[in-house]
C-alpha cells in the first residue's frame, strides 16, 4: 500500500496538481467522488463503489500532499480488516458508514475552507468508513486503490482553474 500512496503522490506531482491547485479545489473533487460512491451504493452497482472509494482515496492522497501532511495515513486497514472480522462493525451498515463519511468529510472542509490547522484524524476516520464500505461490499480496499491507480497512472491532460481536466473531456468539449 506504501509503495501505492507514493505511486499516487508522483503521478500528482507530475500533473502539477500539488502545486497548480488549492486544497480547496481538491476537496471539491473529492466530494465529487464521494457522491460518486452515494450513487453506486444507492443503485447496489459495485463496479461503481469499487471505482469510487478508489478515486475518494486517491484524491485524498493528493489533499494530503497539498496540506503537507506527511504519512497522512497512520491508520492500518489490516486492523480494520481484523476489527470487521472479529464483528465490531456488525451493528453498523454501509449507509451508516456513508453518513459518518459525511460527518468526517464536514469536519475536513471547515478547516480547509477557513484556512485553519488540520486535524488528519479526520481523514483517518474517512478511510476507515472507506475500508468498511469496500468490506461490506466484498471488496478489498487495497484493490480499489489500486483499480483506480491503474485507470489514472498514463491519464494525460491539463490544470484549468485549479483542475486537473483528462485529455479526453478536452478532446470532447472541443467537440461540442
Amino acid at each position: 500500500m506504501n509503495q501505492l500512496i507514493k505511486n499516487i503522490e508522483q503521478w500528482a506531482e507530475e500533473r502539477n496538481l500539488i502545486e497548480g491547485s488549492t486544497p480547496q479545489k481538491q476537496f471539491i473533487k473529492l466530494m465529487e467522488e464521494f457522491g460518486e460512491l452515494c450513487s453506486g451504493v444507492s443503485k447496489n452497482k459495485v463496479d461503481v463503489v469499487k471505482d469510487s472509494i478508489g478515486d475518494c482515496f486517491v484524491v485524498s492522497i493528493i489533499l494530503c500532499k497539498q496540506l503537507g501532511l506527511s504519512n497522512c495515513i497512520d491508520f492500518y486497514n489490516s486492523d480494520v480488516i481484523d476489527e470487521y472480522r472479529d464483528g465490531k462493525y456488525e451493528d453498523t451498515s454501509t449507509t451508516e458508514q456513508l453518513l459518518e463519511a459525511v460527518h468526517n468529510l464536514g469536519a475536513i472542509s471547515i478547516p480547509i475552507n477557513q484556512g485553519w490547522k488540520f486535524q488528519k484524524e479526520w481523514l483517518e476516520l474517512f478511510f476507515i468508513n472507506l475500508v468498511i464500505i469496500s468490506l461490506f461490499n466484498n471488496l478489498s480496499f487495497k484493490d480499489c486503490v489500486q483499480h483506480s491507480y491503474d485507470q489514472i497512472k498514463d491519464r494525460k491532460g491539463k490544470i484549468i482553474d485549479g483542475v486537473f481536466v483528462k485529455q479526453s473531456d478536452l478532446q470532447d468539449n472541443k467537440n461540442e
